[in-house]
C-alpha cells in the first residue's frame, strides 16, 4: 500500500485536499482510467509501467513492490503517480540494496547486489511485459539502484534484454556509478536536451518539454570499468543520466584508476564486522594480485632469460590493478599457461647460466679444499663467486635498461593518479554526500531539479502513450 497522507494535507486547503483525492484514487483504483488508457485494452494494465530501483539501503529481496520510499518515492514515482493518475502505475525493484553490511541495507556485497538486483529488474520487467504485452517500461535507478539500471538499458539497447527496446519508453539514471567520464545529460547524444518520443506515439508531449540541461560534471562513475556506459545502443536519447558535480558516486575524477580499485576491492567484501573485513578483504587483495600478475607477465614483460629480460607495460599497473580487482574479471587459462611458462623458462635458463658461471669444477674443488679447513672461510668464498658471477648472469646493461623501464613504469603510475595528487579535486568533493543527496533540492535543469524534470518527462511519456491508444491526456 502507498504511504498515506499526514494530517498537515489536509489543512493546506483546497488545493491539498485535490491532491490527496488524486492520491486516493490512484490508491484505490488504477483501473479507473487504466483500462481506457491501455494501448491493448486489458484492464488493470497502465499504460506506462515504472519500475523503480532504490539506492543503497532503501530496498530488501522482500520489499513490497508497491510501498513509496526513499529517494525515489519521494522525489519521482509518488509525485508521478498523483500527476499521471490511471495513465501509469509503478512497481519497485526488491533486492537486497547492500554494501557488505557496512550500511543499511544487506548484509551482501556491493557487487552481489547489483548482479541480484540486475536479475530481479529483468524478470519484474520481463513479467509485466508479458501480463501487459501493450504498456510500456521506464526505469528509474538511484545510485546503486542507477548501476543496476544501467546495466539493464546496455543490455537492452544491445539487443540482448529479455524486453524489446521499443517497449522501454525511458531510463532516468540518478548518481550512476557506470557514467562515462564527461558524458552529456543523454550519453552517446552530446548537445541533446529534450529527450527522444516513445516508439509508436506521436512524442508530442515529450517534444513540447522543455529544454533539459545540467552543470557539467568531467568525471566518470566510480563502478568497475567494464560496466561503464558511453552510449545506450537503440536506447541512447531515451536515457538520460543526472550527475552532480561533486558527486563521487558519477563523478569520480578519471585520472585516478587507483581509486576504483580501493571501490572495487571494498564492493566485493563483508564488512560486517571487522575481522570479517579483514578477511574478505585480504582475500579480494590476493586474488586481485594474482590475476595482475599473470597479466603483466603474460602481456608486459618480454625475454627468456635475466639477460634479456624486459619490462614494457601496455597498461599502467594502476590499470592493471583495478581491472584485475573487478571480481568478474577472470583469468584467462591460455595467458595463465603462457605466464607459468615464460617465469618458468627465465628461471631455468638463470639457473643454468648461475650453474654454468658459479659451479665450475674449478670452483667447487677451491671451495671443498677450503671448507676442509675452515667452513666459515669457504661461505665467504662463495659469496665472492656469486658477487663476480652477477655482470654475467645479468648484464649492467639489462640492469640499467629494467631500472629505466620500471621507473617509466612508476612515473605513468604517478601520472595515471594525478588528480588523486590535486588540492583542488579535493576540494572539490568535500561536500560529496550533500551533493549525493541533493537531486531533490538544488535546481540543475533549467532551474527546476532533476526528480522534477525527470517526473514532467515521464507524465508527459504517459500521455503520449494514452493519446497513441486513442485514449484523453
Amino acid at each position: 500500500m502507498r504511504r498515506p497522507f499526514g494530517p498537515e494535507q489536509a489543512r493546506s486547503g483546497f488545493r491539498g485536499l485535490a491532491v490527496t483525492v488524486a492520491a486516493t484514487m490512484v490508491i484505490t483504483g488504477l483501473a479507473v482510467g487504466a483500462a481506457s488508457a491501455e494501448p491493448g485494452g486489458q484492464n488493470n494494465c497502465a499504460g506506462l509501467i515504472t519500475l523503480g530501483v532504490q539506492g543503497t539501503g532503501e530496498s530488501a529481496p522482500d520489499a513490497d513492490a508497491r510501498t513509496d520510499s526513499g529517494f525515489l518515492g519521494d522525489g519521482v514515482l509518488r509525485p508521478l503517480m498523483v500527476r499521471a493518475g490511471g495513465k501509469a502505475d509503478r512497481l519497485y525493484v526488491a533486492y537486497p540494496a547492500g554494501f557488505g553490511g557496512a550500511t543499511a541495507g544487506g548484509s551482501e556485497p556491493y557487487s552481489v547486489s547489483v548482479s541480484t538486483g540486475l536479475q530481479r529488474l529483468r524478470d519484474l520487467a520481463a513479467e509485466q511485459v508479458g501480463q501487459c504485452p501493450g504498456s510500456y517500461l521506464a526505469i528509474v535507478g538511484y545510485s546503486q539502484g542507477a548501476h543496476v539500471a544501467s546495466l539493464f538499458a546496455q543490455e537492452v539497447g544491445r539487443g540482448g534484454g529479455k524486453v524489446a527496446a521499443d517497449r522501454v519508453a525511458a531510463v532516468a539514471l540518478f548518481a550512476d556509478p557506470t557514467r562515462n567520464p564527461n558524458a552529456s545529460l543523454f550519453p552517446g547524444a552530446p548537445g541533446k536536451n529534450v529527450p527522444d518520443p516513445v516508439p509508436g506515439t506521436s512524442g508530442d508531449s515529450v517534444r513540447a518539454l522543455a529544454a533539459l540541461s545540467q552543470p557539467e560534471a568531467s568525471g566518470g562513475g566510480i563502478g568497475p570499468q567494464r560496466d561503464v556506459a558511453s552510449d545506450f545502443g537503440s536506447l541512447t536519447g531515451r536515457v538520460a543520466s543526472w550527475c552532480a558535480a561533486g558527486d563521487l558516486a558519477c563523478d569520480a575524477p578519471s585520472g585516478s584508476p587507483i581509486l576504483r580499485v580501493v571501490t572495487n576491492l571494498v564492493g566485493q567484501s563483508d564488512l560486517s564486522d571487522p575481522l570479517t573485513a579483514l578477511r574478505s578483504v585480504s582475500e579480494a587483495l590476493a586474488f586481485t594480485a594474482f590475476k595482475t600478475a599473470v597479466t603483466v607477465v603474460d602481456e608486459d614483460v618480454s625475454g627468456t632469460s635475466l639477460a634479456t629480460l624486459s619490462l614494457n607495460p601496455r597498461k599502467s599497473l594502476s590499470e592493471r590493478v583495478a581491472e584485475a580487482s573487478d571480481p568478474r574479471s577472470r583469468v584467462d587459462t591460455e595467458a595463465g599457461v603462457r605466464a607459468l611458462f615464460k617465469v618458468a623458462t627465465i628461471g631455468l635458463n638463470a639457473a643454468a647460466t648461475f650453474a654454468r658461471t658459479v659451479l665450475t669444477p674449478q670452483n667447487i674443488a677451491e671451495l671443498v679444499s677450503v671448507g676442509l679447513a675452515n667452513p666459515g672461510a669457504a661461505i665467504a668464498l662463495f659469496g665472492q663467486k656469486v658477487v663476480s658471477a652477477i655482470p654475467e648472469i645479468i648484464p649492467p646493461a639489462t640492469t640499467s635498461r629494467l631500472v629505466q623501464q620500471a621507473f617509466k613504469a612508476v612515473e605513468q603510475n604517478v601520472l595515471d593518479n594525478h588528480e588523486l595528487l590535486d588540492v583542488a579535486t579535493w576540494a572539490k568533493f568535500g561536500d560529496t554526500i550533500s551533493r549525493h543527496v541533493s537531486y531533490q533540492s538544488t535546481p540543475m535543469a533549467a532551474g527546476t531539479t532533476s526528480t522534477t524534470a525527470t517526473v514532467d518527462w515521464l507524465t508527459a511519456v504517459a500521455d503520449d502513450i494514452a493519446a497513441a491508444s486513442g485514449g484523453a491526456k
